[in-house]
């Protein structure tokens, strides 16, 4: 008899279990993404990021989880993220300061070319401010009267982003302006309210005092004017080369597979239209910007290279 069809069989049925045996390759995303949040809970990041979560899990069809990491500014989540593996089932969520600022004043262990960007969401409404009764409507009034006084100005500050673009502004227009440390928003804008400096950067905590009209705001720090305050100009505006639209960044490592951030910034886009999520940045004076992808990628390399140039203007 022929053996023949025999070994044909045996083939057929090795060719068989060979291909049976090798699973197919899963499709992004097979479990639970987490969301990293780079500061604690019930600030502006983590509040963010979980008004967000839901809508990402509905479009990924996995569970999307927080968890928080807080540390150095948002900067130890960020280092975390750099060793993580490239696909796409960690993301740090973080103030988009962390990468376009901070490397530039201090020796950090990533900077802005670490990452692979996927969106962001909302705008903190920084901006400088003042008590009316200085008779200030914008900070060019501000400078005018510093420069006509020959006299330093003293201001709160309570981050080193507004040391430097002060630094620089002061360097640019040739007057003095002292920075007092806070601890933060609430303590800028008290020591504004009690006259303890002449003006402050706030990063939204002076809102609901300027919308009763207690402060005065002079400059926007983003590229945009702030909602509820449409005749405050931006700083670049007022002719400083300079602009500080601070967000709430969503990135993931360097080298995630091109289909893995495409699904990611599908559902990021969908999320961006939540209402849960807009409602939100709504209640934090965020506004609604929330660009994906490309666009939000180019905004934070442009925005690093400003920074970097602001940080060697104010030395």
């Amino acid at each position: 008899m022929n053996s023949l069809p025999k070994f044909l069989l045996r083939l057929g049925a090795l060719t068989l279990a060979a291909t049976t045996a090798v699973p197919a390759m899963a499709e992004y995303p097979e479990k639970p993404v987490t969301i990293i949040v780079g500061f604690g809970a019930g600030g502006g990041v983590d509040t963010v990021s979980r008004a967000a979560a839901n809508a990402l899990g509905e479009s990924l069809g996995q569970p999307v989880t927080i968890k928080n990491q807080p540390g150095a500014g948002g900067g130890l989540a960020t280092t975390a993220l750099k060793a993580m593996p490239a696909d796409g089932y960690n993301i740090v969520a973080t103030t988009s300061t962390t990468l376009t600022f901070d490397p530039h004043a201090q020796d950090l262990a990533f900077n802005v070319d670490d990452f692979d960007y996927i969106a962001a969401f909302g705008v903190f409404p920084e901006a400088l401010i003042s008590l009316p009764s200085r008779g200030w409507n914008t900070f060019a009034d501000t400078v005018a009267e510093a420069t006509s006084k020959g006299e330093p100005m003293s201001y709160a500050s309570t981050t080193s982003v507004d040391r430097v673009v002060l630094g620089m502004i002061a360097k640019q227009d040739g007057v003095t302006l002292n920075p007092t440390p806070t601890k933060g928003g609430a303590e800028a804008v008290a020591q504004t309210l009690g006259g303890h400096v002449d003006f402050a950067y706030s990063s939204g905590t002076y809102y609901a005092q300027a919308e009763a009209g207690n402060l005065q705001v002079l400059a926007v720090f983003g590229d945009e004017r702030i909602e509820g305050f449409p005749d405050t100009p931006t700083l670049q505006e007022l002719g400083y080369d300079i602009s500080s639209m601070n967000m709430v960044l969503f990135l993931v490592p360097k080298d995630t597979p091109d289909e893995v951030k495409a699904k990611l910034m599908d559902a990021f886009g969908t999320a961006a239209k939540d209402s849960r999520l807009l409602e939100t940045l709504e209640k934090r004076n965020m506004g609604s910007f929330v660009p994906v992808g490309d666009e939000i990628s180019t905004l934070i390399h442009k925005q690093s290279d400003q920074f970097k140039a602001a940080v060697e203007a104010s030395k």
